[in-house]
């Protein structure tokens, strides 16, 4: 596909992915701003939080009660996967 090629909103598709790349970010710092842990699911579905000082947590979620479960700790404080966000 041609990459200048342009969507009907006038955007091209790097400019959309960029778009929401930015909009996913700013959604995990403004729930870490809070103190609020953000789930999100690996290349392999297993469930994860995102927590606050950069650590992710493996997780099992209890869709009935609504409740997570610790499992273990996926990644120390400032190496979880989005703990990049908090180095800008």
């Amino acid at each position: 596909m041609n990459p200048n090629f342009k969507l009907s909103n006038g955007k091209t598709i790097a400019q959309v992915e960029n778009e929401m790349k930015l909009g996913i970010e700013k959604l995990y710092l403004d729930a870490w701003a809070k103190g609020v842990s953000v789930p999100y699911w690996d290349e392999n579905r297993v469930l994860h939080l995102a927590n606050p000082d950069g650590s992710d947590d493996l997780v099992d979620f209890d869709a009935e009660t609504k409740k997570y479960t610790f499992l273990s700790r996926a990644a120390a404080a400032g190496e979880g996967r989005f703990a990049y966000l908090l180095r800008r």
